[in-house]
């Protein structure tokens, strides 16, 4: 069994375990533990997503030139989940733009997968790791604007996966290794959110009440 999928069963459980403790839960409450559950899971991730990139960097090319390797995306990304989290409105959008951009670039180079292959021959896995410094500040964009950040989630889960498949460029393994948890994390927030409507809807306290 492969990274992976060990990812993708272990959130999938944890999930599981959350939805069914707050079963007798009314719908906002169960809105609330399944938005910070998929947080959590994302912040978990990002962790041992960081921690074995930093591994490699160290690895090849190591020394400074792997450290500066490192700032370079672990900055960004500290940079975007403060802004996130203290000013989401104008972060949102720049978010949703930088995502959008990185996808874009995704496409441009399946359309070469010659020199995709080259591209992350020479460069790493550079495609798994803006996934990851962008999945995180989403992660932390979804506390404040949930339904938004889901699908921000679920795009960097399926889309830079789907075109490096369709590209062949042999970088699956590290995409998907990058992209499972985002996109459950991403469906969480999702569900959350339609939770957090279904409980303010008319009728809905009346309804949670009964």
């Amino acid at each position: 069994m492969n990274v992976p999928v060990i990812l993708a069963l272990g959130a999938i459980f944890v999930l599981a375990v959350v939805m069914i403790m707050t079963r007798d839960k009314d719908p906002q409450q169960r809105s609330t533990v399944l938005l910070r559950t998929g947080a959590a899971i994302m912040a978990v991730f990002t962790v041992v997503a960081g921690i074995v990139i930093v591994g490699y960097a160290m690895q090849d090319p190591g020394g400074t030139t792997a450290m500066l390797i490192t700032l370079a995306w672990v900055v960004p990304m500290l940079i975007l989940a403060v802004s996130a989290w203290f000013w989401p409105a104008p972060t949102a959008p720049l978010l949703l733009a930088l995502s959008s951009a990185f996808i874009a670039a995704c496409v441009w180079l399946a359309f070469d997968p010659a020199g995709l292959s080259s591209f992350v021959s020479e460069n790493g896995p550079i495609i798994a790791v803006s996934v990851v410094a962008l999945a995180f500040p989403a992660a932390v964009l979804g506390l404040k604007r949930t339904a938004l950040a889901g699908w921000l989630l679920v795009a960097l889960g399926v889309l830079p996966l789907v075109i490096t498949v369709m590209a062949r460029s042999g970088a699956v393994a590290s995409i998907t290794a990058a992209s499972v948890v985002p996109l459950i994390a991403g469906i969480s927030y999702l569900a959350s959110a339609r939770m957090a409507r279904g409980s303010t809807a008319p009728g809905g306290h009346r309804a949670a009440a009964a």
